[in-house]
């Protein structure tokens, strides 16, 4: 019973953390890299942190490591392409594509691994792809054309780099920990996001923020509340079945889409999303079709 309530809590707290990932490069910082510098900072810190109290075990070897930093690079533009995309569309769209990774890890496994999908694995596939068109369609008022959403495209290679990163995260733990293979991806993240936007034109525009310590610091939080999400979700792999707790953790976007609407409904200035009856309606229709095939996948793939 204590895994199931320690899954549920890190799926709980990862689904706050993209709400709040949302809230702040859409309406608190006047532009993504004001978000990277302080979020780059805050992961080179933690990572650093975690690195001195795990250190590397003495038998690792240099391939392991080398795969979890290309597999940490990947990923991270697969963070920087969610982030984006948060800027600019609803989180209770674009988290539910991005949660689509699973379905490209058991994929991948085919031409990778040598792996076979069974009977339910193919349906999964197809119920999470068909849910993620769903929830993408952007309806025409009036008769109006029916179009996919702009982001949708650029959010299932988001996903795809997501699980490929996956991939090599898991072929880095076979030698090293949850924790070293933590730290190498947070050294990583804020490398690169660092690069990216440390520019005298970025610098000077977080100098010259309103209200600048305080947005910091609910950078800050928001990274850290993120990092306890994924400690949260490790510790209850360490509790529980592997299997079941990946299919608890994969309902996140449930719990985003409740969030959303009660937020948009009680707290529009933090997320203001359409409410019209059958907006919702498709919505909820969309991820539960993909939250199923998901779940399916993580209870016949993960061991």
């Amino acid at each position: 019973m204590v895994w199931i309530i320690t899954a549920l809590a890190a799926a709980i707290i990862s689904s706050i953390s993209s709400i709040f990932d949302s809230y702040l490069v859409s309406k608190k910082m006047p532009s993504m890299t004001s978000f990277l510098i302080p979020m780059g900072v805050t992961q080179i810190l933690a990572a650093c942190v975690l690195l001195v109290i795990f250190p590397f075990p003495s038998t690792v070897d240099a391939k392991h490591i080398l795969i979890t930093i290309g597999a940490s690079v990947i990923n991270s533009g697969s963070f920087l392409i969610l982030l984006n995309s948060l800027r600019k569309g609803e989180v209770s769209r674009i988290i539910p594509i991005v949660s689509t990774a699973p379905i490209f890890v058991a994929l991948l496994a085919i031409p990778l691994l040598g792996a076979t999908l069974n009977y339910w694995q193919w349906l999964a596939v197809i119920m999470t792809v068909a849910g993620a068109v769903l929830i993408s369609l952007q309806f025409g008022h009036r008769g109006g054309k029916t179009k996919l959403q702009k982001s949708f495209f650029i959010l299932l290679v988001a996903a795809l780099m997501g699980a490929t990163g996956s991939i090599g995260f898991k072929y880095g733990l076979e030698q090293i920990s949850f924790w070293n293979v933590f730290g190498i991806s947070g050294l990583c993240i804020g490398t690169i996001v660092l690069a990216y936007a440390l520019r005298k034109t970025n610098l000077e525009e977080l100098k010259n923020l309103p209200q600048r310590t305080q947005k910091i610091g609910l950078v800050t939080i928001d990274q850290l509340v993120g990092i306890t999400s994924a400690i949260i979700a490790f510790k209850a792999m360490g509790l529980g079945p592997v299997s079941l707790v990946n299919a608890i953790l994969n309902i996140r976007p449930v719990f985003v889409f409740i969030f959303s609407l009660v937020l948009s409904r009680f707290l529009p200035n933090i997320v203001n999303e359409p409410l019209q009856r059958r907006t919702a309606l498709i919505k909820f229709t969309a991820i539960g079709i993909m939250t199923a095939g998901i779940v399916i996948i993580s209870l016949s793939t993960v061991k």
